[in-house]
């Protein structure tokens, strides 16, 4: 029986995920532009190609329920890489290049963007299947709930990582759980625990 995530663990991945985001995304522009200057946006590039080619590797995880769980993708795809990656900055980026009349790299930053994002995409999907095809070649399948975990690139609907559902316990499915167990036998012996004074009291 497939597992389904909770709202609550869904919200939290996906706040976490946007926080370590944006401070990656902040702390790495700064870094950047301290070392390349800021007469052109290299961060903004930089931080946007690396971001597809994160964005890429880890859904080719995931789709073969590989290493990247449910929870894991919505924290590092939805939560982190959307605060990391910015399509905003790229365009203002863009537009100030173009208001500076400096034609030249303005196209460059656009056709560089463009083409190193499409790029990075095809190298993250490569090099996840390189990655679940080393895995598969070293190690064998790994039984979760009663199935083996597949391996070869094929989308699962049914798996879902134990150790994934690990950030957040899902309440909702605790108390379904609570309420399918039947209620708790009561021994005989269990009346020794309390005297019976009206019966100590009639001797």
């Amino acid at each position: 029986m497939a597992r389904t995530l909770s709202a609550c663990r869904r919200l939290i991945a996906v706040i976490c995920g946007g926080f370590c985001g944006t401070i990656t995304r902040y702390l790495l522009s700064l870094a950047i532009q301290s070392w390349l200057g800021k007469g052109w946006p290299y961060d903004i590039l930089l931080i946007n190609i690396s971001g597809a080619l994160l964005l890429a590797l880890v859904t080719t995880l995931a789709d073969a329920t590989f290493l990247v769980g449910p929870t894991r993708r919505l924290f590092i795809n939805v939560g982190f890489l959307g605060a990391y990656t910015t399509f905003s900055s790229l365009a203002l980026g863009n537009v100030l290049l173009t208001a500076g009349q400096q034609w030249l790299p303005a196209f460059l930053y656009l056709a560089c963007s463009i083409v190193g994002g499409m790029g990075a995409i095809g190298a993250g999907n490569v090099l996840g299947r390189e990655i679940i095809h080393l895995a598969q070649r070293s190690v064998k399948p790994i039984a979760v709930t009663g199935q083996a975990r597949p391996m070869d690139g094929t989308i699962s609907s049914e798996h879902v990582d134990i150790d994934d559902d690990l950030l957040v316990p899902d309440v909702e499915e605790e108390r379904l759980v609570d309420e399918a167990t039947p209620p708790h036998h009561v021994d005989i012996d269990d009346d020794l625990l309390v005297p019976n004074v009206e019966h100590e009291r009639g001797s």
